[in-house]
């Protein structure tokens, strides 16, 4: 079972289901950018719809909802916390 259905699970709020709906849809995009840009030399650079951006608001709303059991969200985690690829920087700044 996937963590973010298992938070779910335990949280049993609406926005906790809601949270993890939006994880999930987020991990998928975030493993297929990845994915991407290990085997495209080319796809190195992040867009407007890079997955990386979003992990850092998903990762404060999923400590708002699960609390202490965010932790557990280790891929989401070190997303939010990674540096930006530096094209994603200079987009953002």
């Amino acid at each position: 079972m996937n963590p973010y259905t298992v938070l779910r699970l335990v949280c049993g709020t609406a926005d906790a289901a809601a949270l993890a709906e939006r994880l999930s849809a987020w991990h998928d995009a975030m493993v297929a950018h990845e994915r991407r840009r290990l085997t495209m030399p080319s796809a190195n650079s992040c867009d407007d719809e890079c997955p990386h951006a979003e992990a850092r608001v998903l990762w404060a709303e999923a400590r708002r909802v699960f609390g202490a059991r965010a932790d557990e969200l280790q891929f989401l985690r070190s997303r939010a916390t990674a540096t930006l690829p530096s094209a994603r920087r200079q987009a953002i700044a």
